[in-house]
C-alpha cells in the first residue's frame, strides 16, 4: 500500500513528503484543474521545484489533468500534457470525454 498525498502548493507537498507521502499529486491553476481555488495548485516553475524536491527524495509525482476540453479550448490542455512532457514524464492517462447515446 502506498500513501499518495494531494499537494494544493509548494509548501503542502514538501510537508506531505517530509511526513511520509510516498508520492504526491498536484494541478495546475487552470482549467484542466476540476480543483481551482484560489492560493491552491501550481505554476510551471512551481511544479518544477516540488518534483525536484520530491524526486531528490525518492517520492513519486503525478499531476492532475482531470477535466474535460471544450472543443475550441485544446491549447490550453495541449500545453498543460507539453509542460507534463518537457519535465521527462512520458506517459499520461487521458479519459475521453464521454458521448451522448443516440
Amino acid at each position: 500500500m502506498e500513501l499518495v498525498c494531494p499537494a494544493g502548493n509548494l509548501p503542502a507537498l514538501k510537508r506531505a513528503v517530509d511526513e511520509g507521502a510516498d508520492a504526491v499529486y498536484f494541478g495546475f491553476p487552470n482549467a484542466t484543474n476540476a480543483r481551482q481555488f484560489a492560493g491552491l495548485n501550481f505554476s510551471n516553475r512551481r511544479a518544477r521545484d516540488g518534483i525536484a524536491y520530491a524526486r531528490a527524495r525518492g517520492k513519486r509525482v503525478f499531476c492532475a489533468i482531470n477535466t474535460y476540453p471544450p472543443p475550441d479550448g485544446w491549447a490550453q490542455w495541449a500545453s498543460a500534457l507539453g509542460s507534463v512532457a518537457s519535465w521527462g514524464w512520458r506517459w499520461a492517462c487521458i479519459r475521453r470525454a464521454p458521448t451522448p447515446s443516440a
